[in-house]
């Protein structure tokens, strides 16, 4: 009886001093959130002044033309389901000259359910050794931070350019609460909304 009071004493340190040690350097954040995109922004910026507006849209209709919003919503769900090097921030010179009644919701319901089915697999395949594989290296690096500030830290990540699906992943594999998490993942529509004001504005100015 000793010994599992004992036990159950050393976890509530633990964690305590887990929670000391997981605290969000909001410099740092703003540094991942802002860099990324003036990057993808800027080579976006250089590429029109060199090619000219006309061919950026007769590159933009051939895109269309072959792969269409339906390719946008299949490369964006992908990238935010599975751990990629990818970025779903790469659609956004494409879609910037197309309606934002028609992208938004279409890029934002994409990585919703990207979010969504990445929670999905961290909760229902986690004991399977691969899937397991990336859930424990993704708890290393951000499980002190979930479970110190649990859902604020997936909508952070929902707003931020931080690894979105494998915090969702992590959400799931930590069992956290889906009637907080599935709704956590539409905060992808406003991000979508601002990323998208971004880069129609660059291509006004051009």
């Amino acid at each position: 009886m000793g010994e599992m009071a004992h036990k159950i004493d050393t976890e509530d340190e633990n964690k305590q001093e887990e929670h000391k040690e997981a605290h969000l350097n909001w410099k740092k954040i703003a540094l991942i959130g802002t860099v990324p995109i003036i990057l993808i922004f800027i080579g976006f910026f250089i590429v029109l002044k060199l090619i000219g507006g006309e061919n950026y849209s007769l590159a933009v209709d051939w895109f269309d033309e072959n792969f269409g919003l339906t390719g946008i919503f299949l490369y964006v769900y992908v990238v935010d389901t599975l751990i990629l090097p990818l970025s779903p921030d790469f659609v956004f010179p494409i879609v910037a000259s197309m309606s934002p009644w028609v992208v938004i919701p279409v890029i934002g319901t994409a990585s919703a359910l990207g979010g969504i089915t990445s929670y999905a697999i961290g909760l229902l395949l986690h004991k399977i050794s691969l899937i397991r594989k990336y859930t424990d290296k993704a708890e290393a690096k951000w499980g002190a931070y979930i479970r110190k500030y649990g859902i604020a830290f997936v909508l952070l990540a929902g707003l931020f350019p931080l690894p979105f699906s494998t915090i969702c992943v992590l959400a799931g594999a930590l069992k956290m609460d889906a009637r907080k998490v599935i709704p956590a993942t539409t905060v992808r529509y406003i991000r979508t909304a601002l990323y998208f004001a971004l880069f129609r504005a660059g291509l006004l100015i051009v």
